[in-house]
């Protein structure tokens, strides 16, 4: 659950900040983390939404500055796209849920998203507007400017949360808890208390549901994530080839 867009025209990613676990009714969600699903490597832009283990892997295969294809992390779990930052060119793209006249979506927030670009031809206003409608779309709005480089990505920031084992931790002491039942008042969260996996207020089958999902996160069963449709997909031998070729086209392999 999160809002990827690329608009080509404007030559901006935008991306939401939110990184969530959903059990039940229940989601449980941080915002303020450097742990971002937007990555720049040389002249290439990569989004990313799914599972947040499996984004970390690619993160970390990706500043490595890999030589060749041989040691390819498993892509299945997550969506993927890469743009050429000097052309502006979509040069790959697996997962993502919508394309409208030049521009991308992706997360549960796409839909949201598309209406506003339609509308407003404004990639960080779309992420902007997805918020309003998506639970799990939150947070401060990334984005990288093709045009000059501009960006507001906190890559590296000392005392945010940097990988996804350091969301998992911030996750247990100050996620915040949101029950997402259409029934409930909209945009109602509330934080744990102190840490405890049975916040208030709930009702006692409500309690075990929050202590299971408290219980996955603790046990490593479950880890932060940015749903997509995507990431319930395996990739196929075909998408796998494409995006070797592209990441041959990133790193210049021979």
């Amino acid at each position: 659950m999160t809002t990827n867009v690329y608009d080509a025209s404007g030559g901006v990613l935008a991306t939401d900040s939110r990184w969530s676990y959903q059990h039940g009714w229940f989601l449980i969600y941080i915002d303020e983390t450097a742990f971002e699903k937007l990555e720049v490597i040389g002249n290439f832009a990569f989004m990313f939404a799914g599972r947040g283990q499996v984004i970390q892997n690619w993160k970390t295969y990706l500043r490595s500055k890999p030589t060749d294809g041989s040691n390819m992390p498993d892509c299945d779990g997550m969506c993927m796209s890469g743009v050429n930052t000097t052309t502006g060119a979509i040069r790959f793209a697996e997962g993502n849920s919508v394309s409208r006249e030049g521009a991308t979506f992706a997360g549960s927030g796409s839909k949201h998203a598309v209406e506003c670009w339609l509308r407003n031809r404004d990639a960080k206003r779309s992420v902007e507007s997805a918020k309003v409608f998506d639970p799990a779309t939150g947070g401060r709005t990334m984005y990288y400017e093709l045009n000059g480089g501009g960006h507001n990505l906190a890559q590296g920031h000392v005392g945010l949360p940097g990988t996804i084992a350091d969301v998992d931790k911030a996750l247990l002491t100050r996620g915040i808890i949101m029950d997402t039942r259409p029934l409930q008042a909209p945009g109602v969260p509330f934080p744990l208390s102190n840490g405890a996996s049975t916040p208030a207020p709930a009702s006692d089958v409500d309690k075990k549901e929050i202590d299971e999902l408290m219980r996955k996160l603790q046990t490593g069963e479950a880890s932060a994530e940015a749903p997509c449709d995507g990431m319930y997909s395996e990739w196929t031998p075909e998408a796998k080839d494409r995006l070797k070729g592209f990441l041959g086209e990133v790193f210049d392999w021979k």
